[in-house]
């Protein structure tokens, strides 16, 4: 049989009443629910539900409970769609067995999923998932789910809002931005995100304008995934609006940011990430080491090279980070699809959290993300990061899967020092450049990586790449 549930690096997703259906999700549940009864943290086990703002999340996170708690679980059941990294705080303060979230983050809106959070408050490591992806596709082709238990558990509903904002009042900067005195614009794309950043501007007394707060399954046409095209109507009203300091952006569930600069100027995730480096090292007496996934910018290396610090290169996929980040290993870490965490918050990716430190890091030094952009790369020396997404079609999707089998044509082309297969295939290339290929674990899609002293050598990376594909 066909292996229908499949954990990506973050959760299972799918086509709504295709691949994601009340049986795959059932199946999916009864499996998480050996897992947690197999490592208890509470009798009986408690676990928080909750979801994004997708088609039917409501529905399907009200049918998670009522299947929990048949098998003897209690339920915390948000009021409203809710963020992943709420969530995840909401598990460690109140020591929960884990979470589960109905949510495809930054997927189409056709897509829905389910991320699992377990007890320690990241996101389930490969060990986890690959138990419970064997045990949910064993119930989904058997039929023979596990019985229901004689006590059952009960469901109890939450708003978890005003306790993570009082969190983030302690973990963040506040002074220094109420004092420089900046004006925001704030979209969270009609996701999860939704009044939180304003909730936050308006208990600090920030002046904010904001798009897109509403509630809306079909995320205003578009994907919510806050970068490029997706982040127009930010950009055009920080065009016409040249006083808004920063515009602040986060995804379906609101674990991924996006940031635009003044003027309208969108700004990279790996360049946010080498600021917020820089500004964390200079500004906070935190201790440790920083991680990066190996995706990410290597201007992160150079900074942490300047501090004496660690850093920690990880596979994709943010589990990687936060369980650095749980063992006190560093005090920040990042991906540059969008995703960061510090010490003392959540061992999972907050888009909530990074807007913020960014509004910090701009406040405090009085300079914009371009120019805190400018002094790193004083200090440092320049590099160019980007990544080209290509839709694969099935003979696309073969090709990219023999290049990074077999890439002799790209070693060719390249002339590569070395070769690293840590997660796809990666080139490390003279000068501190390098290119990669890496094909989503979401979606039928091929990254694409790059990274060079100047503009023009990472696109001309990029296209090499693409002609290699015979990619027009």
């Amino acid at each position: 049989m066909e292996t229908l549930i499949k954990f990506g690096t973050s959760g299972f997703r799918g086509v709504i009443a295709d691949t994601f259906t009340f049986k795959t999700l059932i199946a999916t549940i009864h499996a998480i629910a050996d897992y947690v009864h197999a490592h208890p943290v509470n009798t009986p086990p408690k676990i928080m539900v909750g979801y994004d703002p997708r088609f039917m999340g409501d529905v399907f996170a009200a049918k998670v409970a009522e299947v929990l708690n048949t098998l003897g679980i209690d339920v915390l059941l948000t009021d409203r769609d809710t963020p992943t990294p709420v969530i995840a705080f909401y598990v460690i303060e109140h020591r929960l067995d884990g979470a589960i979230n109905i949510t495809a983050s930054h997927n189409p809106p056709l897509y829905t999923g389910i991320k699992f959070t377990p007890s320690w408050g990241g996101p389930a490591l490969l060990e986890e998932t690959k138990q419970i992806e064997a045990r949910a596709n064993h119930y989904l082709e058997s039929s023979l789910f596990r019985q229901k238990t004689a006590q059952r558990g009960t469901t109890d509903t939450i708003d978890p809002l005003p306790e993570y904002i009082g969190a983030l009042e302690e973990r963040v900067d506040f002074k220094a931005i109420t004092k420089a005195n900046l004006k925001v614009a704030i979209d969270p794309m009609h996701g999860a995100g939704r009044g939180y950043l304003a909730s936050l501007c308006d208990r600090k007394r920030i002046t904010y304008t904001s798009i897109h707060q509403d509630k809306d399954p079909y995320f205003g046409g578009r994907v919510p995934d806050p970068e490029g095209a997706n982040l127009g109507e930010l950009k055009k009203i920080m065009e016409d609006d040249t006083t808004i300091a920063l515009g602040m952006a986060t995804d379906g569930d609101a674990d991924r940011f996006g940031i635009v600069d003044r003027g309208g100027r969108p700004v990279l995730p790996g360049y946010v990430l080498a600021v917020l480096s820089e500004y964390l090292l200079t500004a906070r007496a935190f201790k440790g080491g920083i991680a990066r996934s190996i995706a990410t910018t290597h201007l992160i290396d150079r900074i942490a090279r300047q501090h004496g610090r660690e850093v920690y290169e990880t596979p994709v996929g943010f589990k990687h980070i936060g369980k650095l980040l749980s063992q006190g290993k560093v005090f920040f870490g990042g991906e540059e699809s969008g995703g960061l965490s510090i010490t003392g918050h959540v061992p999972e990716k907050d888009g909530i959290i990074a807007g913020l430190l960014v509004l910090e890091a701009v406040a405090a030094t009085n300079k914009s993300v371009s120019f805190l952009l400018e002094d790193v790369y004083k200090m440092v020396g320049t590099l160019y990061h980007e990544r080209l997404d290509l839709q694969l079609d099935d003979g696309m999707l073969i090709r990219a899967k023999e290049l990074i089998t077999t890439p002799s044509m790209l070693i060719t082309m390249f002339k590569p020092l070395s070769i690293d297969r840590t997660d796809g295939l990666r080139l490390l290339l003279e000068g501190g450049s390098w290119i990669m290929l890496r094909l989503s674990g979401t979606e039928p899609a091929l990254r694409i990586y790059a990274e060079g002293r100047q503009q023009t050598e990472t696109e001309r990376y990029l296209s090499m790449v693409r002609s290699a594909l015979g990619h027009a």
